[in-house]
């Protein structure tokens, strides 16, 4: 599904949704569209610490709850991997809803 929806983006806008140069880039995008995964999810993840930073909230108590954060780019280069993170977005959305503006824009300049 989410292939598809992807795709049926790319369609629309004429051009990729989420157009990272590398994997860093593609989730860093899908991350200031769509918010973090929820923890559970993370948390079976095969790349998890890859590219998320675990954190311990700052509460008192004997169990402190675990959440997660995406990596900086220093963080994430600090594993060995070089990245030319930079700006390749045609369109930059706080929200898929966004795509909707777009849509209007579009149909203005025709």
């Amino acid at each position: 599904m989410w292939s598809l929806g992807c795709v049926i983006a790319e369609l629309f806008l004429g051009w990729p949704l989420y157009p990272g140069s590398s994997e860093y880039d593609q989730i860093r995008f899908i991350v200031q569209t769509q918010g973090l995964p929820p923890t559970e999810m993370l948390e079976k993840a095969a790349k998890l610490h890859r590219f998320f930073k675990e954190m311990k909230a700052d509460m008192s108590g004997p169990v402190q709850p675990t959440y997660y954060r995406m990596k900086t780019v220093e963080e994430y280069e600090a594993s060995g991997v070089h990245v030319k993170s930079k700006e390749t977005r045609k369109y930059i959305f706080s929200f898929l809803d966004d795509i909707s503006r777009v849509s209007r824009t579009l149909n203005f300049l025709k």
